[in-house]
């Protein structure tokens, strides 16, 4: 295996790639984005949520929902003086889940399936009273048979203040056009 490095601008990396990168141009149409089969997609094809505000109270609930009662979640006395969080902070997780709260579309669509998350990194913890929103934008796109695509989509969480507080790609079975 040998390494290759690619130089340019996020647009012609996209463009020689075949996978859309941060700071390439973004697409974005009139609906949303799980209302479009696999080949009506378009790399950079991207939708931005509307807000959601995270309480202690969802933070507490989705707690004992868990199970997570680790103490950086529900002691504000025992994460006194913690290097990186400066009182209490949602779980990753719920932070995850709030996010796919806001960017999935519900009804039956194209998209059939999410198979999966790579590369989730949790950037900045997020308090309880933060806000986020998600950007959510086509990446790659897979054939996998005649009635199947994969679709990896880029995924950004972040707050008020447009800090990122947690990126991932997330994988999904999207249905192709049927065949006339």
């Amino acid at each position: 295996m040998q390494r290759t490095a690619l130089q340019g601008s996020p647009g012609r990396i996209t463009s020689l790639a075949g996978s859309w990168v941060r700071g390439a141009r973004q697409i974005v149409k009139d609906k949303h984005p799980f209302r479009y089969h696999y080949e009506e997609l378009d790399l950079g094809q991207t939708f931005i949520t509307g807000e959601r505000t995270i309480t202690l109270d969802d933070i507490e609930k989705f707690a004992h929902l868990t199970g997570d009662t680790f103490y950086a979640h529900m002691d504000e006395e025992a994460v006194k003086g913690h290097p990186f969080f400066k009182g209490r902070v949602a779980h990753g997780y719920l932070v995850l889940s709030y996010a796919a709260g806001l960017f999935v579309d519900p009804p039956p669509g194209p998209v059939l399936a999410n198979y999966g998350l790579d590369s989730l990194r949790f950037v900045k913890p997020v308090e309880p009273g933060d806000t986020i929103k998600v950007r959510l934008t086509v990446k790659e796109k897979f054939p996998r048979s005649d009635k199947l695509g994969e679709v990896t989509w880029d995924v950004e969480v972040t707050t008020a203040t447009g800090e990122t507080a947690a990126s991932y790609q997330l994988l999904t079975v999207t249905a192709r056009l049927p065949k006339s």
